[in-house]
């Protein structure tokens, strides 16, 4: 069904006026949300470790209201609000996976206004928002025509690539109006493109014949530290924008031995496909050139190379989120994406990814959200899907 733009706007502005009573109604409820956050954060998530976290989804997608939660293939859990028509799907999306490690110590403070410990911004935070829809739907006595499919995907960080996401979307057959990814952070964050992406690690190793007398001769910390030197002094254009972000750095374990190998993670990000193109042909001469110059073994192994994708500023579905967050007290920010929403788009779906509330220390054990601006940023969620199943989003 198609509206046109004077029902539109009409349609929204109802919607709209709701918001703040929405936001208010939702913190009478505020301790069934926090308590799924905390449950989620205190179980270790790491990419490809995220089986206990799923486990505990499925049993709380039942327990807020869904009655046949699933498990696919690839370990992404997932459930259905059924609509009044189920003629079309919203999909709402969420990554279980974190960026600490199992052996971190995963427990929550849980302060009056915060809550802190690692990966409770990015993304437990946004995981719950998503396995507490059903209730917080409920509570707020909205019913849809379309059908809200919640996933929560695994396999979406680094190495993994949105492997669950993209698996989820080539298997999944229904017929799709939009797809909204929720991270916990930050708030106002409003990502309706992918940039382009080459995500790579340099492999380096000293091999068993080296000459450790030659001029030059050094381990290979101080071999990677010379190579990093080297890419730094890559010039990178400022139209379009690109950016290489060097993201670990792996070699040795003592003081006084050289180490034999070593590794270097890094991202290249930029709004032009031909400059990942040019600079992974850039990257490859430089290993080559280095390897033999220092007599070390040097391999660049891509992890990830993806190419720019996304919709108009212009898009429905844009301009009705930035006038839900105006109406919630939500300054926009726009902010390309290098995650999920880029397998959505790829899959031929209208998306955004929105960010619940504000943090700090992110990606640190100290992450810290703030309570108080998660309403808002719930109440901009629910009031985006009401007007997506009410077809103001549509082109």
């Amino acid at each position: 069904m198609t509206f046109d733009t004077q029902t539109k706007d009409s349609t929204l502005d109802n919607l709209l006026k709701e918001v703040p009573r929405q936001i208010e109604s939702l913190r009478s409820i505020r301790e069934t949300f926090l308590t799924d956050a905390v449950l989620l954060g205190e179980i270790p998530s790491p990419t490809y470790g995220e089986k206990d976290r799923i486990r505990l989804v499925i049993d709380r997608f039942r327990e807020n209201g869904l009655q046949d939660p699933t498990l696919d293939e690839f370990g992404n859990a997932s459930g259905i609000v059924q609509g009044s028509s189920g003629n079309s799907t919203i999909l709402v999306i969420a990554h279980a996976d974190s960026v600490f490690s199992a052996d971190t110590r995963h427990v929550l403070e849980v302060g009056s206004d915060f809550i802190t410990g690692p990966g409770i911004a990015d993304n437990a935070i946004g995981l719950a928002a998503v396995v507490a829809l059903p209730k917080l739907l409920s509570h707020l006595n909205i019913k849809f025509k379309d059908d809200l499919l919640l996933v929560a995907n695994v396999k979406s960080l680094g190495r993994a690539n949105m492997e669950g996401t993209r698996g989820f979307l080539e298997t999944m057959s229904r017929p799709t109006k939009a797809g909204i990814c929720v991270e916990g952070a930050t708030q106002g964050r409003l990502s309706y493109s992918g940039l382009g992406t080459l995500r790579a690690q340099i492999n380096l190793n000293i091999p068993s014949d080296y000459d450790w007398s030659s001029f030059g001769a050094a381990g290979a910390i101080s071999h990677l530290n010379r190579l990093i030197n080297q890419l730094m002094e890559i010039s990178l254009p400022k139209e379009p924008k690109s950016k290489m972000t060097f993201g670990g750095l792996t070699a040795g374990s003592s003081f006084n031995t050289s180490p034999r190998t070593g590794r270097l993670r890094f991202e290249i990000t930029s709004e032009g496909d031909e400059v990942i193109d040019d600079l992974e042909k850039c990257l490859h001469e430089i290993c080559e050139q280095f390897s033999l110059e220092t007599g070390t073994e040097v391999r660049m192994e891509i992890v990830a190379k993806r190419q720019n994708c996304g919709i108009p500023f212009t898009h429905p579905l844009v301009k009705t989120t930035r006038a839900i967050m105006h109406e919630a007290g939500i300054t926009p920010k726009v902010d390309p994406s290098t995650g999920d929403l880029n397998a959505i788009i790829r899959a031929g779906h209208p998306g955004i990814t929105l960010g619940l509330t504000t943090a700090e220390n992110l990606r640190e054990e100290n992450e810290t959200i703030h309570l108080e601006p998660i309403y808002a940023g719930l109440a901009q969620l629910i009031t985006l899907l009401q007007a997506i199943d009410e077809g103001v989003c549509e082109l």
